[in-house]
């Protein structure tokens, strides 16, 4: 019996051991054994949903950053978002595996690693403690979930999906826009981007108008390719329209005047017929508002209906003459290399006080075609000086990053 109750007694001492685990060498650092308990404590209140102790024993300043790559949250953010849950008992227990500890040399100042048994599996916590006031403080903490090597590449194609949207957002964050971009690669009838929720939403085609204006203009023989529109001697906002401009000039520089007296030349009943005939959906032309119809009013294209018109144009499927729709396309053409052929047309419109902006057209590289329909908006609408330059270049980012050129 005595025996038995030794046993018991030893197997006890090595559960409360092991609820427990102490780094090497804390037993000799009481400052390392001071930021143990802390971290051991903090995890403690976690699954005690003790919400008051759990925050405190963060810095004000301090940062939380969860396994989601979206999750970077502030104390007071962090204190925000877990309230709920501890209110309603629903929280979490991090079982502590393992934990290394190492201090500054000044003694004010704590970094960690550990090993947490979770709900999630096995996960890795880090973060750094400060010393202030004589009180161990958490300044960052870092959750993330542990991988095993031999599965890496079936985790990363699971969440291949996701880490694109992240990025492609980090793109648009960069400057300052919200918006979507839609790419379509004809070979494999596949569309990606970011942001699909927006590809089918409509909005002003703006000057991006100007590639079916150009087409309808062309083959109701309104103008030719060697068409000069001609000043009329009226200051406008932009002085590159203040000249007479050929048809590629007017295209290049967009000059809303110039397209204007297209419109207007064609007159409502072709520019109706035409449309339906390209199968242009969206416009809403009448007599008085033929020069406008495409800039303010109710107009409406979606992205994806900017990208499956454009490839009608492409490969020149239009019920128009194939002469038209090979110089529209001349036109278009914005970029030219040993690398690739970029082709488009950038749009600008304003609507209740919102300006948004338009980049549709195509890239050729290698004899490949994808087709693009990028819609940015400004997330400060106060701010715009540099958003007639973001709308291609955040194109152009997006077709890097998913490796389609490499400028």
């Amino acid at each position: 019996m005595k025996n038995l109750l030794i046993l018991l007694q030893a197997f006890l001492f090595s559960l409360l051991a092991s609820a427990q685990p102490i780094p090497e060498k804390l037993n000799e650092d009481p400052a390392s054994r001071q930021v143990n308990d802390v971290i051991e404590k903090w995890h403690r209140d976690a699954a005690d949903c003790n919400h008051a102790s759990y925050i405190g024993a963060m810095t004000s300043d301090g940062v939380f950053i969860g396994t989601d790559a979206t999750e970077r949250w502030t104390t007071a953010e962090f204190s925000a978002w877990c309230k709920p849950h501890f209110d309603k008992k629903k929280s979490w227990d991090f079982k502590t595996v393992s934990r290394n500890i190492d201090l500054a040399d000044d003694g004010l100042a704590a970094w960690f690693d550990e090993l947490l048994d979770t709900k999630m599996g096995v996960c890795r916590g880090s973060g750094i403690l400060v010393k202030k006031d004589g009180q161990w403080k958490i300044a960052q903490y870092v959750l993330s979930a542990t991988i095993p090597n031999d599965i890496m590449k079936k985790v990363t194609a699971l969440k291949s999906g996701t880490d694109s949207a992240l990025i492609l957002k980090g793109i648009f964050d960069k400057y300052g826009l919200t918006g979507t971009i839609l790419i379509f690669d004809p070979t494999t009838g596949r569309s990606f981007g970011y942001n699909p929720a927006r590809w089918d939403s409509g909005y002003l085609p703006a000057s991006t108008f100007k590639i079916p204006n150009s087409l309808i203009g062309l083959e109701t023989g309104v103008i030719d390719t060697g068409y000069i529109f001609k000043w009329d001697g009226k200051k406008r906002r932009l002085p590159q329209w203040n000249k007479d401009l050929t048809l590629r000039d007017a295209f290049r520089v967009s000059c809303v005047p110039c397209y204007q007296e297209l419109a207007r030349r064609i007159g409502p009943e072709r520019m109706k017929s035409f449309l339906t005939r390209m199968n242009y959906p969206g416009m809403e032309v009448r007599a008085e508002n033929i020069d406008l119809f495409w800039l303010e009013g109710n107009s409406r294209i979606t992205p994806r209906q900017q990208v499956e018109f454009l490839r009608r144009l492409y490969e020149e499927n239009l019920p128009l003459k194939k002469s038209v729709m090979q110089a529209v396309k001349e036109i278009m053409v914005n970029e030219t290399t040993p690398e690739y052929t970029l082709s488009g047309k950038t749009g600008w419109a304003v609507r209740n006080g919102n300006n948004y902006g338009w980049f549709v057209g195509w890239i050729e590289v290698k004899g490949k075609v994808h087709y693009i329909a990028t819609l940015v908006e400004p997330k400060n609408q106060e701010k715009v000086d540099d958003f007639a330059m973001a709308r291609k270049t955040v194109t152009k980012e997006v077709m890097r990053y998913v490796g389609m050129v490499s400028w």
